[in-house]
């Protein structure tokens, strides 16, 4: 006999007189989609209440077991969120068979989104249930099954409903809309994620740009996970593995990428480990770039002086011609301050933008850092030589380090691999012999 069979044979039962509850279900359904992501039950609640009806089918003692509490540790129990040792769990499995009841029948429903796995025989099951029993659904679950029924495809729903999604400027607001109420959650809404990146086109516009950013970062809501959103980056990054796209379409897409997730070179690395090392790599190479146009103006603001320009434009040019492969800038004190002053209203911070220079001798000296194939290359403001180092000598400079010592960096007069900015950039033609090989 199940749990429900029992309560019905029970005597003096009073039929429920009261007024109609469709009001009270349309505000916990209003509720539901204005706080999807909130956690309703906590691993201290799961475990109180799992011991709580462990304890009454022992003893067969049902007073103050609630059916949302069984309903709670069943969508826990399928999700795959709480292990129940095999009697509790055929107990659960028989209740939601038995039952009509739209909160039992809810668990099942999550517990199926929540646990999905492709052939699966509980995700098999509750499929079936959930068929079988649809018209008890909740208002939401039926708009949902309503709306996507491929979603009860137990083999092939992710890849089924990506074909959707792909047509859908915002898939979070659509997916949300039809009554799923936590787009980013659970097994299915993991694998449908794999399977629209995958069934998207290659990304080269900023209308798709943006349908990956409303995925990712929805409006008003929880941002994907760091697994869904480095696969995402992945897929904005890959058709330019080998090519570099226009000026301001790259632009757009690093700010972007930047605001949102850090720069690589600094910031967030344990994000950044999950994206590939061939998509980072395109990030450092944009990076590069942007460091050359954002911060060398810094340089050029602090010099207050116009030889840096024809500086700037040469190294730049190297970058276009994919030679400049990353690149650094270590600012003066007095650069630092200018720096935060440009950056203030982009809400960045020059610190972890570019390095600082200590050198006291030298405390107006600017240096760039670069990677250009097997050198590293040092250029610097005022006075300062370009200096020409192989990567593997170990005098070289690391990339990205928060401090330079300039003065500690210089090679003696007339080092081989230092050369002086003369007026008539012959010091170009050098640099070009040595790196361009």
């Amino acid at each position: 006999m199940t749990l429900l069979q029992a309560l019905r044979a029970m005597p003096h039962r009073r039929k429920f007189e009261g007024k109609s509850i469709e009001r009270l279900n349309k505000a916990v359904h209003a509720v539901s989609q204005a706080f999807p992501d909130f956690n309703k039950a906590t691993p201290v609640t799961l475990a109180s209440v799992k011991a709580k009806i462990a304890a009454a089918l022992r003893d067969w003692n049902w007073e103050g077991v609630t059916v949302g509490e069984i309903g709670l540790l069943a969508s826990a129990a399928f999700g795959g969120d709480e292990p129940l040792d095999p009697h509790l769990f055929s107990f659960v499995q028989r209740e939601v068979e038995a039952t009509t009841n739209p909160v039992l029948l809810s668990a099942a429903a999550e517990g199926y989104v929540a646990g999905w796995t492709q052939g699966g025989a509980l995700t098999a099951w509750l499929a079936g249930i959930i068929q079988q029993r649809s018209e008890h659904l909740s208002q939401r679950w039926q708009s949902v099954f309503l709306s996507i029924p491929q979603a009860l495809d137990t083999h092939k729903a992710p890849e089924e409903i990506a074909e959707r999604m792909v047509a859908e400027p915002d898939p979070y607001r659509w997916l949300a809309g039809i009554g799923i109420g936590s787009p980013h959650s659970g097994k299915l809404m993991t694998e449908l994620h794999k399977a629209w990146l995958r069934a998207l086109p290659e990304i080269r516009t900023d209308q798709q740009v943006d349908q990956v950013f409303r995925w990712i970062l929805p409006e008003g809501r929880a941002r994907a996970s760091d697994e869904m959103a480095a696969g995402a980056i992945e897929k904005l990054l890959t058709p330019w593995l080998h090519q570099m796209p226009e000026q301001q379409y790259r632009k757009a897409l690093l700010d972007r990428i930047t605001n949102a997730y850090g720069d690589l070179r600094s910031q967030r690395p344990e994000f950044w480990a999950l994206v590939s090392a061939p998509c980072r790599g395109v990030l450092v190479r944009w990076l590069a770039g942007a460091s050359m146009d954002a911060l060398l103006s810094v340089i050029t603001r602090s010099t207050a002086n116009h030889m840096w320009q024809p500086r700037h434009d040469f190294w730049k040019g190297l970058f276009n011609r994919g030679l400049v492969n990353e690149a650094w800038v270590a600012l003066s004190p007095a650069a630092i301050d200018i720096a935060q002053d440009m950056f203030a209203k982009s809400g960045k911070s020059a610190s972890a933008l570019a390095g600082r220079q200590t050198a006291k001798a030298r405390k107006d000296t600017c240096l760039l850092v670069m990677r250009v194939g097997r050198h590293i290359v040092v250029e610097g403001s005022h006075d300062y030589r370009v200096h020409v180092f192989a990567d593997s000598d170990r005098r070289a400079p690391k990339l990205y380090q928060a401090d330079y010592d300039a003065e500690a960096l210089i090679l003696g007069i007339g080092h081989p691999d230092t050369r002086i900015h003369d007026p008539y950039g012959y010091w170009m033609k050098w640099v070009e012999e040595r790196v361009v090989r």
